[in-house]
């Protein structure tokens, strides 16, 4: 056996290991995360429409979002 072989089964051996522990941990895969922040994104669209303002990129940080075109808003509403 030649060490790159080596190197790729264990390469493979770690991988089915990390696969295991996510499918037990259910943690999600980059897909659903991008599916998942997707929708937070609209629905924060639509809160920030009605209660905050939507001055804002798609990319920007949940917690910002939230803290800065949301909940200083809701606040005001509140006085």
């Amino acid at each position: 056996m030649d060490e790159q072989s080596y190197i790729n089964g264990q390469q493979t051996a770690y991988l089915k290991i990390l696969e295991s522990c996510q499918r037990e941990l259910n943690l999600q895969t980059k897909e659903q995360f991008a599916t998942e922040r997707a929708d937070v994104i609209l629905l924060l669209r639509g809160l920030c429409e009605e209660y905050g303002d939507n001055d804002w990129p798609d990319n920007l940080h949940l917690s910002d979002i939230i803290e800065k075109h949301l909940i200083n808003y809701l606040y005001l509403v509140e006085e």
